[in-house]
């Protein structure tokens, strides 16, 4: 009983925090940056990708992306851990925590919809890197360095999964949820570290998606918010278990 409690909770909120890693992607302070962390952590410009050893450059470019990409999780990561040891902590307040935490979406969702504002969330956290560490692990560092940047920024995105890990009172739910969030944030990473040579290109034609991403990112958060602060979250995730299951 436990198990199959355990498992609908993971199918619908595996699939809210792959959601909005993925949609953190292509928020106004990351996507538009994407070449320049690119370029810093893997050393190649677009001139030397132009040149004849394309295959070549194109490896060295996804080989860093990936140790940036590692980076960054860890950190994600362990904020999920720490968010599941309070839950664990504070699990007699649970269902404050979920209607203040719905709460707290809720307002950081009408920010993405341009309904409020919050001065906070207006000021990235800038962090500068004259030089990048040597090598791979370099850019493992750099990914840890620019996440901590990134946190007013993706940081309603990201507090959306930490609230729900801080009510599973269960570590391994907790990585989990944040390990998926990682992953919609690393893959656009990824293919974008394939089609590094079009990217400028392509960036300039789709550039309006920011602003759609963030639309839909609003309207998410307000709806988790809603979940979370009338404590329907848990029945629902039950009930679409139980339709899965089916």
């Amino acid at each position: 009983m436990i198990f199959t409690g355990l498992i609908s909770f993971i199918d619908f909120t595996s699939i809210v925090a792959f959601s909005t890693g993925m949609l953190s992607f292509f928020s106004p302070c990351i996507l538009p940056l994407v070449p320049s962390y690119l370029i810093f952590i893997s050393g190649i410009t677009f001139d030397n990708y132009n040149e004849l050893e394309f295959k070549k450059y194109r490896k060295i470019v996804l080989i860093h992306s990936i140790s940036f990409i590692f980076g960054f999780s860890v950190v994600f990561v362990s904020l999920g851990i720490s968010s599941s040891l309070i839950g664990k902590f504070l699990s007699t307040y649970q269902t404050y925590i979920m209607r203040f935490g719905g709460l707290i979406l809720i307002l950081m969702g009408l920010y993405y919809l341009n309904i409020i504002r919050i001065p906070m969330l207006n000021h990235e956290k800038i962090i500068h890197l004259k030089e990048k560490p040597v090598g791979l692990l370099g850019s493992f560092i750099v990914g840890i360095t620019f996440s901590v940047g990134w946190t007013p920024c993706v940081g309603p995105a990201l507090s959306s999964i930490l609230i729900i890990a801080s009510t599973t009172q269960n570590i391994l739910e907790g990585i989990y949820l944040l390990s998926l969030y990682s992953l919609g944030l690393a893959i656009p990473f990824i293919i974008s570290a394939l089609i590094f040579d079009r990217l400028f290109t392509l960036l300039k034609r789709f550039s309006h998606i920011v602003r759609y991403s963030m639309k839909v990112m609003g309207i998410l958060l307000i709806i988790i918010g809603v979940l979370l602060f009338s404590s329907y979250y848990s029945t629902l995730s039950l009930r679409l278990g139980q339709l899965i299951a089916f």
